[in-house]
């Protein structure tokens, strides 16, 4: 999956959710959003933007793969009297959306993990009428084709690393007929 098509899966996600429905401009952003954004850029207010932030350098994977663990955002701001709290309001519904991950569903990626909620307030926003804040977080993607390793047979049969596999088998109980 290109990482362009998660961010317009989270976006999408985000435009569908009726407890997002405040939100009059929901927008991809190309890096952070911070107070020299908000003047660079045109937005309606409450607006969110999607953003992807980076992952760690990585080592290639024996079929040629290689397996990020890249940090995503997603910034709220708001703007007027109750600015702060519909701010924070939003981030909450932003961040049950991104634990409920139905934006990468049938993407072959790993779950959101190391939800983070932050207040990014700033004399700067302030004085510009504007409250900031984000939810963030970090998802396993696998970037490249895989090219199969050895007799492992071709790479459509290889089973991707962000599969979540059943590990609670409790092996003391048997079924019934066995």
């Amino acid at each position: 999956m290109k990482i362009t098509d998660l961010l317009e899966a989270i976006k999408a996600d985000l435009q569908a959710t009726d407890s997002l429905s405040d939100a009059r401009d929901i927008d991809i952003s190309p890096g952070r959003f911070n107070a020299d954004e908000v003047t660079r850029r045109t937005f309606k207010a409450p607006a969110l933007r999607v953003a992807f932030l980076g992952a760690p350098r990585t080592q290639p994977k024996p079929d040629a793969t290689r397996r990020y663990e890249a940090a995503f955002a997603v910034f709220v701001l708001t703007d007027g009297k109750g600015r702060a709290n519909e701010g924070i309001d939003l981030t909450e519904a932003v961040a049950e959306r991104i634990e409920l991950n139905r934006f990468s569903d049938g993407h072959g990626i790993g779950l959101p993990g190391n939800l983070r909620i932050d207040a990014l307030y700033s004399g700067d926003l302030d004085d510009k009428g504007i409250s900031l804040h984000s939810v963030s977080w970090t998802q396993a993607i696998t970037i490249g084709t895989s090219e199969g390793i050895g007799a492992a047979g071709p790479s459509d049969t290889t089973m991707s690393e962000s599969i979540e596999l059943n590990t609670d088998i409790d092996i003391t109980r048997m079924p019934e007929d066995v």
